[in-house]
């Protein structure tokens, strides 16, 4: 698969479950929050993933299976989310939330290969 096609499947799946949880959480809270709004902000979020996951596998040059570029953006979401929550970058800066999306993938395109397909680094 190009990595071109890996970095589209990786966006895919971050928006996905960041819309999913975010929307959840929303509805959840019982917020008067637009669903435009929520849609707006995961998808800038995980283009901007995407964009940093591209970047990544263009250092490393290797392929991933679907099941582990799902993982990878589900890895994504929640450490970028928790991050960010811990760190208070959503009071701070939206450019900050971003660029701690964009760094958590690129670095988990240079990792997962290494982690995952052990069989081939042993």
């Amino acid at each position: 698969m190009s990595i071109f096609k890996q970095s589209s499947l990786f966006t895919s799946f971050l928006i996905v479950f960041g819309f999913a949880f975010r929307y959840y959480a929303v509805y959840k809270s019982d917020v008067d929050i637009n669903i435009l709004g929520v849609a707006l902000s995961v998808i800038v979020a995980g283009l901007i993933g995407g964009v940093g996951f591209y970047f990544g596998q263009l250092k490393i040059q290797e392929t991933l299976p679907v099941k582990y570029l799902a993982f990878s953006a589900l890895f994504v979401f929640f450490m970028s989310h928790n991050l960010s929550n811990l760190l208070g970058l959503y009071q701070l800066s939206w450019f900050a939330y971003l660029a701690v999306v964009c760094s958590l993938a690129f670095v988990m395109a240079l990792r997962v290969p290494k982690i995952l397909n052990k069989e081939k680094y042993n």
